[in-house]
């Protein structure tokens, strides 16, 4: 590690400590329910093997969030960022009047991937892994405006069934509806036993704007795994696929069939301290190959990441450290196309 990374990573440990209180900055309950007011701070440094890319150190994720509930039977939510511009980022309201059935309307994720459904706030790694980046890339994976229904059925504390079902614009965050062919999504998640979940999802509609003279890009897209968190164990392995045609005004038509896949592995130790009290040494690798070597050459992408979690309290402080190996030297972002050691330090307050 240079002398500069140890340096940008002290200035983000003062950043933080500095800066940031614990646990929510504020509930507010009233005669119908209750109001709580909580927010998101990412600051993030990477520093790149290859000197032609610009090492950087920025506010990743600023974000303010309200959510609540009325009598109990009403949940809502909005989810705003401010460290680019301002951009609202989730806007729903949920209806729970029917037994073990909700009803969800607003914007908000698509029931699409395990990864993309777990919280920024949680993830083990800094970055989505390479396949589920690539969905993201191609709009598949994203908050979006719509409808969803989830029937789940709970034992104790966990949930032992859960199914949805959703139908989007599919045009994408903040955007008026401009298709003529919605996407309709289904999930399905089972865990037998409290920390070993099986899921699997699978989309099919058509995505973004009309192609002049063409059409919508009509789609399916499904995706597959399993995720374990038992006694400090904590992996996960998620398949997805993607089949769509290549509509534009120079490639018409193009079937492509691309598809990939990640697996973690990381064990949560207890150090016995209230503060710095759990240490996560954790491992990723992720393949993707998104089929559109027709017209690109060689667009596969194979990485290793090598990561350390290292939580600060129980509400989500944590600095995460991870180490990027680009196997192939390529990836769905230029910011992969070299071997990198990036550092985040977060703050959930």
């Amino acid at each position: 590690m240079t002398r500069r990374t140890a340096i940008w990573l002290l200035v983000m440990a003062v950043a933080l400590t500095g800066s940031c209180a614990f646990g929510d900055l504020l509930t507010v309950k009233h005669a119908h329910g209750e109001v709580k007011l909580n927010g998101l701070i990412q600051t993030y440094y990477a520093e790149f093997e290859d000197d032609d890319i610009t090492d950087t150190f920025e506010l990743r994720r600023v974000w303010l969030c309200a959510k609540g509930s009325v009598y109990d039977k009403v949940d809502f939510k909005m989810l705003m960022r401010f460290d680019h511009s301002p951009t609202l980022l989730d806007a729903w309201v949920k209806l729970k009047h029917i037994p073990h059935l909700e009803l969800t309307f607003g914007q908000m994720w698509k029931p699409v991937t395990y990864e993309a459904l777990t919280s920024s706030v949680e993830l083990p790694f800094i970055n989505y892994a390479a396949p589920t980046q690539w969905l993201m890339n191609s709009g598949l994976v994203s908050r979006d405006i719509g409808a969803k229904a989830t029937f789940h059925l709970d034992k104790d504390d966990f949930t032992m069934v859960l199914l949805e079902g959703g139908v989007f614009n599919g045009t994408g965050i903040n955007q008026r509806d401009n298709n003529d062919q919605k996407e309709w999504i289904v999930r399905a998640c089972l865990q037998p036993t409290k920390g070993i979940k099986f899921f699997g999802d699978y989309t099919r509609g058509t995505h973004g704007t009309k192609v002049l003279g063409v059409g919508h890009d009509e789609h399916q897209a499904y995706s597959a795994g399993f995720a374990i968190d038992y006694e400090g164990l904590d992996m996960v392995g998620e398949w997805m696929g993607r089949k769509h045609h290549n509509l534009n005004i120079f490639v018409l038509d193009k079937s492509m069939n691309g598809y990939g896949w990640y697996v973690h592995l990381g064990y949560k130790i207890d150090t016995g301290y209230d503060y710095f009290h759990t240490v996560e040494p954790i491992v990723r690798y992720e393949y993707v190959d998104p089929d559109t070597d027709k017209h690109i050459i060689n667009d596969l992408g194979r990485l290793l990441t090598y990561g350390l979690n290292i939580f600060i309290d129980k509400n989500y402080a944590k600095l995460q450290l991870n180490y990027i190996w680009n196997i192939n030297d390529n990836g769905p972002g230029r910011e992969l196309a070299d071997n990198v050691f990036i550092a985040q330090l977060q703050g959930h307050f």
